[in-house]
């Protein structure tokens, strides 16, 4: 699994979109304000287009970017169980 960055700057409604079609995609992912994690199978680019059609089939525009994070990622002041969740995300994708 790959764990992805999602960041998004989006109209009423854009993330509850984009929560909604990511379960097509991954089982597992994680909600930030102004932003998503994601463990996912697919690339960066797949996830993108993915949220751009569900975004575009919901009437929607805005600024997306996603990236695949690595294990060079720091945290601080993440909720112990997201942090945790984020850790484990990493662990599973390197073995």
């Amino acid at each position: 699994m790959t764990l992805c960055l999602v960041l998004h700057e989006l109209p009423e409604g854009g993330a509850e979109a984009m929560e909604a079609s990511i379960w097509e995609l991954s089982e597992s992912h994680c909600m930030l304000k102004g932003g998503m994690l994601v463990d996912t199978s697919v690339s960066p680019n797949y996830l993108h287009s993915h949220l751009r059609r569900a975004l575009t089939g919901a009437g929607l525009e805005g600024k997306l970017l996603v990236t695949h994070v690595t294990q060079d990622v720091h945290m601080s002041g993440m909720d112990p169980d997201v942090a945790g969740w984020i850790e484990g995300s990493l662990k599973a994708a390197a073995e």
